[in-house]
């Protein structure tokens, strides 16, 4: 059975900030200052909202979560983005900042939704193979979630 990695991605310093707001969050630290939390059932159930939030077709997003990630990227660019072992570019992806989405949801058709979010967070396109491969590895390495 493929692994999948559902995660918020931000700079270090916004993930961090994030984490503070969010004590089940696991903080994981990439390279070229960036950061992730990924989407555990027990942070999924946590951050369930009623909501009337749209959820844009994302398989692991809470309900409401849109308005939190809004809120956050008023401080800067945040990402979610849906990763498996099968497709590592990524599945979908979106990017908020100033309180909306600024890029996406985006879904293989656009291009690689994954490698598009990351170069919008400022990975230069020459490091998205490296960056993208170390993805991979932790989607392989993540338990399957019960």
């Amino acid at each position: 059975m493929p692994y999948e990695l559902n995660a918020l991605i931000a700079t270090d310093e916004l993930i961090t900030v994030v984490a503070a707001e969010l004590p089940l969050a696991r903080v994981t630290r990439l390279s070229h200052g960036l950061a992730l939390i990924p989407m555990t059932d027990e942070l999924h159930n946590a951050l369930q909202h009623p909501s009337t939030a749209p959820d844009y077709d994302f398989k692991r997003f809470p309900s409401g979560f849109a308005l939190r990630i809004a809120g956050w990227s008023k401080a800067a660019q945040i990402a979610f983005a849906e990763i498996d072992a099968e497709h590592p570019a990524g599945r979908r992806a979106a990017l908020w900042y100033d309180g909306r989405i600024t890029l996406g949801p985006l879904t293989p058709a656009d291009g690689a939704p994954l490698d598009r979010i990351l170069h919008a967070l400022g990975v230069p396109a020459a490091a998205l193979p490296e960056l993208a491969a170390a993805l991979a590895s932790l989607v392989a390495a993540e338990p399957p979630e019960a």
